[in-house]
């Protein structure tokens, strides 16, 4: 016989584990600034992981291409994706600097310098959670709006890498 069984007045009788409750339970957290440093380096840490795997596939699956992922230090690394030898496009992502504060950065090309950027994502929050934003200095403006996820950050930067590589010439 199941759990739900029908007693002999004639009425379902719930599960043990069934306690009628409301579903409205959400309170506004607050998050402290570690909060945000925590979540801005486990994303970069994310990025870091991103990139490297998405090179290695790149070049598993597109014959003529290499794609180099090389860490500079614990706060940048540097991708590169040559095709037949020749390198086609160039990244340097970086964290903090001092020209935006302490973003997840991004800069066309190889470089040391923490003063340049082409795109930069922020750490922000809400009353639910933690989420990055973009700056919108790079083509993808529509990214300025949304919440992004760690995930939704690591696509937004690649794209910036191989989306000039996607386009028919």
């Amino acid at each position: 016989m199941s759990s739900t069984s029908m007693p002999a007045s004639g009425a379902f009788a719930l599960p043990a584990t069934a306690a009628p409750r409301s579903s409205n339970l959400r309170l506004a957290k607050t998050f402290t600034q570690r909060d945000k440093d925590r979540f801005r380096i486990e994303t970069f840490e994310y990025v870091v992981r991103y990139f490297e795997n998405s090179l290695s596939e790149l070049e598993s699956r597109n014959a003529g291409y290499e794609g180099v992922f090389r860490r500079g230090d614990a706060n940048r690394f540097f991708s590169t994706i040559y095709k037949n030898g020749k390198d086609v496009a160039r990244a340097t992502i970086y964290m903090g600097g001092g020209m935006v504060g302490n973003g997840i950065n991004y800069v066309q090309g190889e470089t040391t310098d923490s003063n340049t950027l082409n795109e930069s994502l922020s750490v922000e929050n809400d009353d639910q959670m933690l989420y990055l934003r973009s700056l919108g200095m790079s083509s993808y403006e529509q990214e300025r709006s949304q919440k992004l996820s760690q995930e939704g950050a690591a696509e937004l930067l690649w794209g910036l890498l191989i989306g000039p590589l996607q386009q028919r010439r």
